[in-house]
């Protein structure tokens, strides 16, 4: 029976496991003392904190995973009307869902008007292959779009640089909207009129596998999904222990930690094993099949000069770091409410965002009690992401009393998490480098690479391609 080694114990590797269609071993190597890559909770007095992602935005693969591992019953969701907050001169500004955005005081009336001149502008240049998701919004939407909607968005999602973000690979969606109706507005337009399911392509022009469309009968195209953006009410590590649990429950899986892969070997003659996986322990692995999930750099180092066209690339692509700052506070009537707050550079914050779990989630505080998580670091300020505890929390403290005044001096308790690696940089001309990898795994038979490097960094997407894996072995 085919053996299945699956490098990486985090959301897409566990989905990928559990989801294996097909009968023979599994095993998932996990470099650290438990699984869960970037997903971390921590429960302590009635606190519910997260220290990596704070919330899952569903894709129909995670939908289904949540509904088949029993979770839904434990599913808070959050209120979709809550408004987002995005800073300009010096204050938060709400954006709300809806007609009703229209009416913020985000962008200026001319910067409004610029907006709805979209589907009037011309279509990119055919020899455009990619371009910085600054410029895009800025050609498309104009330049306050460009501000107060690109900046904070590639702060929010990459911890990025507009400037440096490819919008082809970070944002394929907008990116294919242009490309398929010369405009976003009529691209989208016209895939709501065709019925077709809403899908993040993954990783853009590799051409990669995505979730599988939905049932539909007598020919009809799928129903679109609705996403939702959830937790659990014990927080989003409870889908890593529940996957955990039902992944080894299966005959023949089950998974490793503190199994660092310090060696590859393969692909090897047959018959017998594709592959071998040695782990910094002297421990080794037999597979047929090897799934990696792990950051380019390190598929880079463990592949060596087998990834002939893409390895260099690989091995180049930096990473943006990120630290979590949670701060605990006395309720009252200056408490912030909504999602959260995105901050454009310029406005004089070091702060990426700042987000109001407990105000977003029920369940995430004690009585009287609220909670603010602060994102610092990313591409554009690493060396806050390293600095002392102290600084970091001080950073965290006065720029959340800065959005919101009638906070106290001072916070009640607080938690840091550190992430020196956190989110991928894409950076222009991704696309060469994925079409680079799908060619070099051509001549790799048994060897899947996923990662937020190649199919996409949000959970939902992450859990999608650990489906279509799993399905595939």
């Amino acid at each position: 029976m085919k053996r299945v080694v699956i490098l990486g114990g985090g959301i897409a590797g566990l989905t990928a496991a559990y989801r294996r269609a097909g009968e023979g071993e599994t095993v998932v190597l996990e470099a650290g003392p438990a699984p869960g890559g970037s997903v971390k909770t921590v429960r302590e007095d009635g606190f519910v904190v997260e220290g990596g992602p704070s919330t899952l935005r569903t894709s129909a693969a995670a939908d289904r995973l949540l509904k088949d591992l029993g979770l839904e019953p434990r599913v808070v969701v959050a209120d979709p009307k809550a408004p987002r907050w995005i800073v300009r001169g010096g204050r938060p500004r709400p954006v709300v869902p809806g007609p009703a955005g229209l009416f913020n005081t985000v962008f200026t009336t001319r910067g409004k008007l610029r907006l709805l001149k979209e589907p009037f502008v011309p279509a990119r240049p055919a020899h455009l292959e990619d371009e910085s998701v600054a410029s895009f919004f800025a050609r498309r939407f104009g330049e306050e779009a460009a501000r107060y909607g690109a900046g904070p968005m590639v702060s929010g999602v990459y911890a990025g640089d507009p400037d440096a973000v490819s919008m082809r690979s970070g944002f394929p969606r907008l990116w294919e909207a242009e490309g398929r109706a010369g405009s976003v507005v009529k691209g989208f337009l016209s895939k709501k009129e065709k019925g077709d399911p809403e899908r993040r392509g993954a990783g853009g022009a590799a051409g990669n596998e995505s979730a599988p469309p939905e049932q539909s009968g007598g020919g009809r195209a799928p129903a679109r999904h609705r996403a939702r953006t959830l937790t659990f009410d014990s927080g989003l590590y409870l889908l890593i222990e529940t996957l955990q649990t039902a992944s080894s429950a299966r005959p023949g899986c089950r998974v490793e930690t503190s199994a660092a892969a310090s060696a590859i070997e393969g692909p090897l003659p047959s018959p017998g094993p594709r592959w071998r996986v040695r782990t910094a322990d002297g421990r080794t692995f037999a597979a047929d099949t090897l799934v990696s999930t792990l950051d380019a750099p390190v598929v880079a180092r463990l592949l060596g000069s087998r990834l002939v066209r893409s390895g260099a690339a690989l091995a180049a692509m930096k990473t943006s770091p990120v630290t979590v700052v949670a701060l605990a506070w006395p309720d009252g009537s200056g408490s912030p409410r909504g999602f959260g707050a995105l901050v454009p550079r310029g406005e004089g914050i070091r702060s990426l965002g700042v987000l109001y779990p407990s105000s977003l989630f029920s369940k995430r505080a004690p009585a009287g009690s609220i909670l603010t998580t602060s994102f610092l670091g990313g591409a554009l300020d690493p060396e806050l992401a390293s600095a002392p505890d102290a600084e970091v929390l001080a950073v965290a403290t006065a720029e959340a009393r800065r959005l919101h005044p009638l906070l106290p001096s001072a916070p009640a308790r607080s938690w840091i998490f550190r992430w020196a690696a956190a989110i991928p940089r894409l950076e222009l001309f991704h696309f060469r480098t994925l079409s680079a990898v799908e060619e070099d795994l051509g001549s790799l038979p048994g060897l899947v690479l996923t990662g937020g490097w190649r199919d996409g960094i949000a959970m939902g997407e992450r859990i999608a391609r650990g489906e279509a894996i799993g399905l595939s072995l």
